[in-house]
């Protein structure tokens, strides 16, 4: 495939606590999914996040450089591993996070600029998660977004974390000047409530879309996502999939679409094009679904879709499957 991607956000370890009080870890983190989703998909992207030189870095490391994803910043932070404390139950999951003083943002914001401009101008330019939140990433994350050329494809995902976010007023600040160049914004009811308190989510949906964002992506947890548009709000199912756990399905999700996107040689203009972008949101739904039956975050290779209608387009060249 052509065209570039870039992802900015935090990756962490999740360890995640069953019923039965049993604890696995995990690699994880949002954007650090949504660059494996990518890659695993045959986009190679460009990831800007600190990565700890501990076991669980070097963990982090491989299972990137497995699946194909490049690395920005090559040398190990002295500083840990962020860990997030997962707590699943009945399938969905509840987090603590431990983050001050950690590896994954641990970035300066003048040399993401830097690196981000010596690359050649990408097609799509995701950032989310807690590289929203927690500076210094935030900031860079601001900053690139303002620097996107106007050909970038912007995708931003809060995916919010309200245990992680200090200033809620000010992160809603933020997030609306954040929203002013994005093209793509991907939320669940849930970051639509924290985002919007008091309305009705897809209100606070179409509200987004009011202030100038072509397409929000609303998912439900296993309900049904709805893709509001400017002229247009779309339902899309769900397949009935016996679900794991949940954790990474919305990473994967928008991971998928811009794989999806991207390999189809699309662009930031052809989001003019409603059935190009529900198409792309219903093959991303697949590879979320797929994510769902699997443990962790762990999205599906080319060779997993080889039998989807809305994957066939792929070069199926399976890889060998990481650990982790």
């Amino acid at each position: 495939m052509t065209g570039g991607v870039a992802v900015l956000g935090e990756n962490l370890v999740d360890l995640v606590v069953d019923e039965r009080g049993a604890i696995t870890p995990l690699l994880g983190g949002g954007p650090f999914t949504v660059a494996r989703t990518m890659a695993r998909l045959g986009l190679r992207p460009q990831f800007y996040s600190g990565i700890a030189g501990d076991q669980f870095g070097r963990a982090v490391r491989d299972a990137l450089i497995a699946d194909g994803v490049d690395i920005v910043f090559d040398r190990p932070s002295s500083k840990p591993t962020s860990i997030a404390l997962v707590e699943t139950s009945d399938g969905a999951a509840t987090y603590t996070f431990y983050l001050d003083g950690t590896a994954a943002f641990d970035v300066d914001p003048a040399r993401v600029l830097g690196r981000y401009g010596e690359a050649p101008t990408p097609s799509a330019l995701y950032v989310g998660t807690l590289g929203l939140v927690v500076e210094p990433m935030a900031s860079a994350a601001r900053a690139l977004v303002a620097s996107a050329s106007p050909d970038t494809l912007v995708i931003a995902d809060p995916n919010c974390r309200p245990g992680a976010i200090r200033e809620p007023e000010r992160y809603r600040v933020v997030l609306g000047e954040l929203f002013g160049r994005a093209d793509v914004v991907k939320v669940s009811t849930d970051d639509l409530r924290f985002i919007d308190p008091g309305r009705d989510p897809l209100d606070a949906a179409r509200a987004i879309v009011a202030a100038g964002v072509p397409w929000v992506i609303v998912t439900d947890g296993p309900r049904p996502v709805h893709l509001v548009g400017s002229a247009s709000r779309t339902t899309l199912g769900v397949d009935d999939r016996p679900i794991v756990d949940a954790i990474g399905a919305g990473d994967a999700l928008v991971g998928a679409f811009v794989a999806w996107w991207v390999g189809h040689g699309l662009t930031r203009g052809s989001l003019a094009d409603a059935d190009a972008v529900r198409g792309a949101v219903s093959a991303a739904i697949e590879v979320a679904g797929v994510t769902c039956e699997r443990r962790g975050a762990l999205p599906p290779r080319m060779g997993d879709l080889a039998h989807s209608v809305a994957w066939q387009w792929l070069v199926v060249a399976p890889r060998s499957e990481p650990s982790a």
